[in-house]
């Protein structure tokens, strides 16, 4: 997994391609490293990575972890989330000021 900022991400003339991480060839030919989802998040929000029926929440603090420049590659999940089968973001929960 990688994060980085999206004003990173260059918009290319004509529709040529962008590098948003660096698989080798060697590996993505034989479906050993392959591009699962990609997804936007907002400043503060968390991260749910679905694998099967297990979910793992990042939240702001642990995607510092995953963090990175974009084109290289990112970091390993933790074992048991390493098939990801879906993203989702979620608005931090805020707390009554008593």
């Amino acid at each position: 997994m990688l994060v980085y900022p999206l004003n990173n991400l260059p918009t290319l003339a004509r529709g040529k391609g962008n590098k948003i991480i660096n698989i080798p060839s060697a590996r993505a030919k034989t479906r050993e490293e392959l591009l699962i989802a990609l997804t936007t998040l907002p400043l503060g929000h968390n991260l749910i990575v679905h694998a099967g029926k297990r979910y793992l929440k990042l939240k702001p603090g642990n995607l510092t972890d995953f963090t990175g420049h974009r084109g290289h590659r990112g970091r390993k999940l933790p074992r048991g989330f390493q098939h990801v089968s879906s993203l989702e973001t979620e608005a931090p929960s805020q707390r009554a000021l008593i």
